[in-house]
C-alpha cells in the first residue's frame, strides 16, 4: 500500500520526535556558532536527563552586528529540519543610530519547563562543559 495518504500520524511523529534533542542536533547548533562571529555568552539546556532544547545568548559588535541575520537564517532551517515550534528570538539593540552593539537569545527545541544546567555553558563545540 506505497499510495496510501499518510493522515495525521506523520504530525504526531514529527512532534515526538521534536520531544527530546539528540547529540547530533546538539553538534549541529555547535557547529553552526562556532563559525558565526557572534559570541555566545551563555547557553542553557532545558529537559535535565532527557533535554529537549536550548537556549543561547549570542552578542554581536560592531562590524559584526550585520551577521546576525545568518544565525537567524540557520535557527529558521534547524527548526524546518527538527521540527517543533519556534519562539521568535528576542533582540535588543544597543546604539542610535549606529548600532554598536546586538544581543540576541535564541531557542532551539522546546524550552518550557526547569533548565536542566542553570547558569550557562562554554566550550559548545567540546561537548557542553558546565562554567565553574
Amino acid at each position: 500500500m506505497p499510495d496510501e495518504v499518510v493522515r495525521g500520524s506523520s504530525k504526531l511523529m514529527a512532534a515526538w520526535k521534536a520531544r527530546a534533542l539528540t547529540g547530533e542536533s546538539y553538534r549541529e547548533i555547535a557547529s553552526a556558532f562556532e563559525k558565526s562571529r557572534g559570541k555566545v555568552e551563555s547557553a542553557e539546556i532545558f529537559g535535565r536527563d532527557n533535554p529537549t532544547g536550548v537556549r543561547l545568548a549570542v552578542s554581536y559588535d560592531g562590524d559584526d552586528v550585520p551577521m546576525c541575520g545568518n544565525d537567524i537564517l540557520f535557527w529558521l532551517k534547524w527548526h524546518l529540519n527538527h521540527g517543533g515550534a519556534p519562539k521568535p528570538p528576542r533582540i535588543i539593540i544597543n546604539g542610535i543610530p549606529l548600532r554598536d552593539l546586538v544581543r540576541m537569545q535564541i531557542d532551539f527545541g522546546r524550552v518550557d519547563g526547569v533548565a536542566g544546567l542553570p547558569g550557562g555553558l562554554k566550550d559548545l563545540g567540546g561537548g557542553f562543559t558546565e562554567l565553574g
